[in-house]
């Protein structure tokens, strides 16, 4: 007994040529999804700083919050460096375009 063969055509393997690949680089909606992403890295790394600042304070019952302040300031200013290495990153894609 044969086998018929079906053509499948997937979606996934479709090449794209140059003018794809540039309008899906310029997609309005592939930049607020990068974008909206650098924001949410921000606020994890915020926030987990500052909850973990806020626990070694507790748990070392520190009478202050001064682990909570400086841990917390040390994560705002990572998520500052990252956020601007990012941008940087983004920019310098830009330009090789």
């Amino acid at each position: 007994m044969q086998k018929l063969k079906m053509p499948f055509k997937n979606s996934h393997n479709q090449d794209f040529n140059e003018e794809d690949q540039k309008n899906y680089q310029n997609s309005g909606l592939r930049q607020y999804g990068i974008y909206s992403a650098i924001v949410f890295q921000m606020l994890a790394t915020m926030g987990l700083s500052f909850w973990g600042g806020n626990w070694l304070n507790k748990h070392l019952d520190m009478p202050n919050n001064l682990l909570t302040v400086g841990i917390g300031f040390l994560g705002m200013g990572l998520a500052f460096y990252n956020l601007l290495r990012q941008l940087k990153n983004i920019q310098d894609n830009e330009t090789k375009k």
